[in-house]
């Protein structure tokens, strides 16, 4: 476990690293993608918490900035969606992510080994 541990840590930080280029953390764009994913009708802030597993007052204050900076609206039921500003930047810090992380294990693994390790950790996520 302290392994799991440990690779998480200088994951985050390599992909911290990358997103800080489009004033984005990595948990950042784990909730811009969980609003991606939700589509139009967005997600409630009771689900949004949920999924993020935070209490609703927590999920609240990291959306406000968030909607300050117009990465995030309101639907006419009050859930939360991605604006088009949102949907912009979620893509582009995915692609930086994406990069990122390729970049991070190559020379480390090779294409099969990458291939495994993310069979293996979708198992476990």
């Amino acid at each position: 476990m302290i392994l799991i541990t440990r690779v998480n840590a200088e994951a985050t930080s390599a992909l911290d690293k990358a997103l800080s280029r489009v004033g984005l953390w990595l948990n950042d764009l784990s909730l811009l993608g969980l609003l991606r994913d939700a589509g139009a009708e967005g997600l409630s802030r009771a689900d949004l918490a949920t999924a993020l597993s935070q209490s609703q007052s927590q999920t609240l204050r990291r959306v406000k900035p968030m909607e300050k900076l117009d990465w995030i609206a309101r639907t006419e039921a009050g859930n939360f969606r991605l604006s088009s500003h949102g949907r912009a930047l979620e893509l582009e810090a995915s692609g930086l992510a994406a990069n990122r992380s390729e970049a991070w294990l190559d020379g480390v693994l090779d294409a099969d080994e990458i291939s495994q390790l993310t069979s293996l950790l979708r198992k476990i996520g």
